[in-house]
């Protein structure tokens, strides 16, 4: 029994119509149009989600009681410290970060982003609880900026055959870097040393991008943005 099959522009191999992306970029192949035997192109990995998914609801589980638990203690002893709220929000951003990290089919570039997304909101609310002393506007969040950066970076590097896809991800943390800078205007941000940092080395390395993809980038763009 024949079977339509798909061509990856990325890696140049044939992918069965079955597969919704490439097994090896992850990109949405083409249709070609050709006809080709029905064969196991690429061996089955068997992933058991079950004893995963058990796994997440232990967690969240024991993470719930945790919660209730120092929360209950925090309030019968009360001394004008929210310390209980500081190990909760520990304890989201854990169960935030664990569940979509071992999702089988999200992009690593995904995971990184939300990883920083929930690190920069964990920074800014134990900053708020202890009192607010702007620690975490000026040096936690620029510094987790600079490090999901350099890790964008070497994702890119390291998945050479697919950089490309990695722009879209580049934009968002320019955008990122670019809201301290303009919290520095508000006065909200009082050391823009780290903050300016942030923002540049996200600029540089989407200008690097865009410089040296040249048109591999400029197409990728235009598939994005449809342009």
């Amino acid at each position: 029994m024949g079977c339509i099959m798909k061509w990856c522009n990325q890696c140049h191999i044939e992918v069965a119509e079955s597969e919704p992306v490439c097994p090896l970029c992850r990109t949405v192949p083409q249709s070609d149009g050709t006809e080709g035997n029905q064969v196991l192109l690429y061996p089955q990995i068997v992933f058991d989600v079950h004893k995963y998914h058990i796994f997440i609801r232990l967690f969240m589980f024991i993470s719930v009681v945790t919660g209730v638990v120092l929360l209950a203690v925090n309030l019968m002893n009360y001394h004008g410290f929210f310390w209980s709220g500081i190990v909760i929000a520990v304890i989201l951003y854990a169960i935030i970060t664990l569940g979509y990290s071992i999702q089988r089919n999200a992009n690593p570039a995904a995971k990184i982003m939300v990883q920083t997304l929930a690190a920069e909101l964990l920074v800014v609310w134990i900053d708020y609880l202890i009192g607010y002393e702007g620690w975490s506007v000026n040096y936690a969040v620029p510094g987790i900026l600079l490090v999901a950066e350099c890790s964008m970076l070497v994702l890119q590097i390291v998945n050479f055959m697919n950089w490309q896809s990695y722009i879209l991800f580049q934009i968002e943390y320019v955008i990122l870097s670019a809201i301290p800078v303009g919290l520095y205007f508000f006065h909200i941000v009082t050391e823009p040393l780290m903050t300016f940092l942030a923002l540049g080395s996200s600029v540089i390395i989407f200008a690097g991008t865009m410089i040296f993809g040249d048109r591999k980038a400029k197409d990728e763009l235009i598939r994005r943005f449809h342009i």
